[in-house]
């Protein structure tokens, strides 16, 4: 039987992997906040309830923004040439 998925599960199960950010809700939409993620340019997920994604699916996509915006971030401070 599957476990209740709580925001406290996804933020426990976020620390225990070693971040510091956690999920929270907003509105119609939820979004990772703290650490890194505070300057990040995407760290929403839009979806209405935590319910719509797996414990798994919840650290997929933390881990997927966290790809991005690290992707985007190094982009934006490579210095030009010359």
């Amino acid at each position: 039987m599957p476990r209740h998925l709580s925001l406290k599960t996804v933020n426990d199960e976020l620390g225990r992997l070693g971040h510091k950010e956690r999920l929270a809700k907003a509105g119609n939409y939820f979004l990772f906040t703290g650490g890194a993620a505070d300057e990040w340019l995407d760290r929403t997920v839009g979806v209405r309830t935590l319910g719509s994604k797996t414990l798994k699916e919840w650290v997929a996509e933390f881990k997927r923004l966290k790809a991005l915006n690290e992707q985007i971030m190094g982009t934006v401070k490579k210095p030009r040439p010359g």
